[in-house]
Parts: C-alpha cells; structure tokens; sequence
C-alpha cells in the first residue's frame, strides 16, 4: 500500500512515477509501471524488429547475443504483448517463427506528413494557453502559495499537465483518440514509436 492510511494520496506529474492505481490519462505510464521494458536489451531487439519481422536466430545475430537469452527477452515481451507471432509473413521453412512489433511505429516519412499540422496545433495551444494568463494570475493569487515563496510558473506545468489530460478525455469520449487497452496481464496501456529523421541504426 503506497498511500498512508487516513490520507487520499499525492498525484504525481505522470503515474509512472507512482505506485497508485489508475485516474490518469497517460497511456503508456504503465508500461514502465510494470516494468515490461526494464533494460537495454529488449529495446535493442524492439529496434531489430522496427525494420521488420525476424526469427530469435535473426534477432541474436544482428545484436551478437546468445539465441537463448534473445528467446528470453521474446517469450517476455510476448507475454506482455509489446511482441506478437508474425503469421502472416512469407516463411522459407514451415517450422520458422517470425516476430514482429504489436505497437505501431512512425517512419519519419509518415511524420513528415503530420509535422505541419502538430506545429499548427501547438501553436493554438501556447496561444490559447498565453490568452489565460492573467486568470491564472488571478486564481493563483488566491491560493495563498506565493506566500510560501512560489511563483506561478511553479504552477502552470500542472495546470498543463491537467489540461492535457482534461482533453484526452473528451478526445476519447468524441472517439477521436484511443482509450487505453487492458492487456494479459492486467496492465493498461498503449504503446507507440516513432523512427527519428535519421535514422541511427549501424549498418
């Protein structure tokens, strides 16, 4: 239990820093949460997979790693559904296994074309966030926390933070965004990447 007994409990800036269950709408929180990525290595072979489905021998060469220790990792990542089988992909040997990611990932290409478009939007953000200012002002001088020596900018990354989650909730309420998935093992969460404008893979 992470909450003391008699009191409600502290809401922290994202729940992955908190042991507490639930009421925020960070989505991928709970993947550090439960710790389904805890080290390098499965994000190594999360890369290896971004360009593609591969077999647990594929996977050990590209990332010089022993075959056994890489279909730990799989059978782990399975399990959690950060991985799935690849059925669909063309096999040269019935008895294959290809695994490939169970989250989308955004090739640079595909970001581009969104690029435009989120600059846009984040600019109307700061300007609508800007154009409040003076309210915040005032709502903060009544707080009384400047005379505990803090000022508003102290403040307004939580008020951010809380607008941000106060609109993903009527995103997901109009059916404009996902709401978090329960997986397997109990976990909420959904999971993204994005492939940087250059690439840095080694070839």
């Amino acid at each position: 239990m992470s909450v003391p007994d008699g009191f409600n409990g502290l809401r922290f800036p994202c729940e992955c820093v908190s042991s507490r269950e639930g009421a925020y709408s960070d989505p991928w929180a709970e993947i550090t949460k439960n710790r389904l990525l805890p080290n390098g290595t499965k994000e190594q072979i999360l890369n290896v997979l971004a360009e593609g489905p591969n077999t647990i021998t594929q996977i050990a060469e590209a990332l010089g790693l022993s075959a056994p220790s890489v279909h730990t990792h799989v059978t782990d990542m399975l399990r959690s559904e950060l991985l799935r089988e690849a059925v669909d992909w063309e096999k040269t040997h019935p008895a294959e296994r290809y695994y490939e990611l169970n989250f989308p990932v955004f090739k640079a290409d595909q970001c581009e074309e969104f690029k435009a478009l989120c600059e846009e939007m984040s600019k109307a953000l700061a300007k609508l966030f800007e154009k409040k200012h003076q309210k915040m002002e005032r709502a903060f001088r009544k707080t009384g926390l400047s005379e505990q020596g803090w000022k508003l900018t102290d403040l307004t990354p939580c008020l951010f933070a809380n607008m941000y989650r106060g609109a993903r909730t009527r995103l997901e309420e109009h059916g404009l965004m996902a709401s978090r998935e329960k997986h397997k093992n109990g976990a909420r969460w959904i999971f993204w990447a994005e492939e940087p404008e250059t690439n840095g893979r080694k070839k």
